[in-house]
């Protein structure tokens, strides 16, 4: 008898709808310390939860649209 494979694990749900640092480094083709830079200047505004640093998709979405984050 084979071993069980685990199930996949499922987006937690409360993370739902938001970009951790590296996902969002990864979209924008930007450094993790870029982003944190925007973080800590207030340009790009994020939650804690459960003591991780999340932004908000309509956060990104925001700037998105305010300025072009390729260009970078």
């Amino acid at each position: 008898m084979s071993p069980m494979k685990p199930e996949p694990r499922q987006p937690d749900s409360h993370l739902a709808g938001t970009l951790s640092i590296a996902q969002l480094a990864r979209r924008w083709d930007i450094s993790s310390k870029e982003v944190r830079r925007l973080l800590r200047h207030q340009e790009l505004q994020f939650e804690e939860i459960m003591g991780r640093i999340r932004i908000p998709q309509s956060e990104v979405e925001r700037l998105e649209a305010s300025r072009d984050m390729r260009q970078h």
